[in-house]
C-alpha cells in the first residue's frame, strides 16, 4: 500500500485589523514574520513525513485483514473484534514512503488477540525505516464451554458441551462448534462453564493394547493382511507395535481404522 497523504495548511492568515502600536514593530520583525509563514505553507504544501495517525490508520488495515482471514479459515462466525494501537511518536518524523509499506508480525501468535507486536517497515531505497507498534485486541464470539465438570479421561458428548458468546483476551485456544470436541477425551479436569480448550483434549484410540488387528502389508501394488496383537494403544496416525499371530514378530505399523494397521512389506 503506497502512502501518499495530501498535506494541509495549519497557519493563520496575519489579522488585517492592525493598530497602530502593532505597527511600531521594526521591519526586520516584519520580515521574519514573512519568512516564517512562507516555510510553514511551504512544508505543509509538500508534505515529507508520516503521522502516527497516519500509521495506525496502516496498520488497522492489516490487521483486520488478517483478523477476517484467520475467521475464514477457522471458521468463525459473528465475531466481533475490539482493538487499539499503540505506535511510539516517533512515527511523526518518518518520511513518506514511496513504495508498498510491510507488516510483519514479532510474536507468531495463534490467535490475534491480547498484546500483538507488528513491525512496520519502509523498504524504500532512499529512505527505508522500521518501526515497531503494539496492538492490544479483544475478540468477542461464540465459543464452545462444558456445561458440567469433566474429569479426566472423560469423553465428550454434546450434552457436556454447549455454544456461548465469551470475550477472549488471551492466547488460550478455543472451539466454535460442537463436533470439534464430541468424542474427544479429557487429559485433565475440565469444571462447567470453561472454555473448552482443544490442548487438553485428546483422540480417544481406536486400537486399545491387546486387541486383536488386522495388518495389511502392501508393496507396488500387491496386498497382503494377516493377523496380530496391538502392544499399544493407538490413535489414527499413530505409529504403534504390533505381533504378527503367524511368524511371532514384531512390526511397526500405522493405525488407519479401527483395530486396522498398514505397514509395509
Amino acid at each position: 500500500m503506497n502512502y501518499y497523504q495530501a498535506g494541509k495548511a495549519h497557519f493563520r492568515s496575519p489579522e488585517r485589523k492592525e493598530n497602530k502600536r502593532k505597527r511600531r514593530y521594526s521591519s526586520i520583525k516584519a520580515l521574519v514574520g514573512i519568512a516564517c509563514l512562507v516555510i510553514s505553507h511551504s512544508a505543509n504544501a509538500s508534505k515529507s513525513t508520516l503521522t502516527v495517525d497516519e500509521l495506525k490508520t496502516f496498520v488497522a488495515q492489516i490487521f483486520e485483514q488478517e483478523v477476517a482471514k484467520t475467521a475464514q479459515a477457522r471458521g468463525w462466525e459473528n465475531h466481533h473484534l475490539e482493538y487499539d494501537i499503540w505506535a511510539p511518536s516517533a512515527a511523526n518524523y518518518l518520511p513518506i514512503c514511496h513504495t508498498p509499506l510491510v507488516v510483519s508480525s514479532r510474536d507468531n501468535r495463534l490467535i490475534p488477540v491480547g498484546n500483538l507486536k507488528r513491525a512496520v517497515s519502509c523498504e524504500s531505497l532512499d529512505s527505508p525505516w522500521r518501526i515497531n507498534v503494539t496492538i492490544r485486541a479483544t475478540l468477542t464470539l461464540p465459543v464452545l464451554v462444558a456445561t458440567t465438570t469433566l474429569d479426566r479421561n472423560e469423553t465428550i458428548s454434546a450434552s457436556h458441551i454447549k455454544l456461548e458468546t465469551r470475550t477472549i483476551t488471551r492466547q488460550d485456544d478455543f472451539y466454535t462448534r460442537a463436533h470439534q470436541a464430541i468424542g474427544l477425551e479429557t487429559s485433565r479436569r475440565l469444571k462447567a462453564g470453561q472454555i473448552v480448550d482443544p490442548s487438553i483434549l485428546n483422540a480417544r484410540p481406536i486400537i486399545v493394547k491387546g486387541n486383536e488387528v488386522i495388518i495389511i502389508a502392501s508393496k507396488n501394488g500387491f496386498r497382503a493382511s494377516t493377523k496380530g496383537i496391538a502392544l499399544e494403544d493407538g490413535k489414527k496416525g499413530d505409529q504403534i507395535e504390533i505381533e504378527n499371530q503367524s511368524s511371532g514378530k514384531i512390526v511397526r505399523a500405522v493405525v488407519t481404522g479401527v483395530n486396522q494397521v498398514h505397514t509395509q512389506f
